[in-house]
């Protein structure tokens, strides 16, 4: 791995490490906690980011098939805590192993056929999958962050949700 994507890793570990740390603080309440049954949960975004993870880092970049099932990433089935994390340690797993073998000029390539973005589709390069994977991630943390907190300040009827 060389300097550049060592430094795009650091920060996706720095990223993960901070919502990990205040998901495992969090009371199993407030990890399924969400304001409104149409939003989702932190159970529901960190299962969410595992599979995002495995596309756009083990598939897009990896070539490893993901299998992924998006919509099934959103399901408000209140998953349980230790399913999640292990998702979410998988993904971690796989990445690390990707990103382990790759340097900034392999990241150059086009993705793997089998990802497409925008209208007309088209694939774009490995580094722009690995960029937004990260700004997602960065994305969904924010949210996450806030739930929590949102979840700890909700009066006690809304928080049997």
């Amino acid at each position: 791995m060389d300097a550049g994507v060592q430094g795009i890793a650091a920060h996706l570990d720095e990223t993960w490490d901070s919502l990990l740390k205040a998901a495992a603080e969090a009371n199993d309440v407030d990890f399924q906690w969400a304001p409104g049954p149409e939003f989702n949960s932190v159970a529901i975004l960190l299962r969410h980011l595992a599979g995002s993870e495995r596309y756009w880092i083990g598939e897009a970049i990896g070539g490893i098939p993901s299998r992924r099932v998006r919509d099934a990433e959103f399901h408000h089935d209140r998953p349980r805590r230790d399913d999640v994390l292990g998702s979410v340690e998988e993904a971690r797993r796989l990445t690390r192993q990707v990103l382990g073998s790759v340097s900034m000029r392999d990241l150059e390539a086009e993705t793997t056929p089998t990802v497409t973005v925008g209208k007309p589709p088209r694939r774009p390069t490995k580094l722009w999958a690995l960029l937004h994977y990260l700004e997602h991630l960065g994305y969904h943390r924010g949210q996450a962050l806030l739930l929590l907190k949102m979840a700890q300040t909700a009066p006690r009827e809304a928080r049997a949700r």
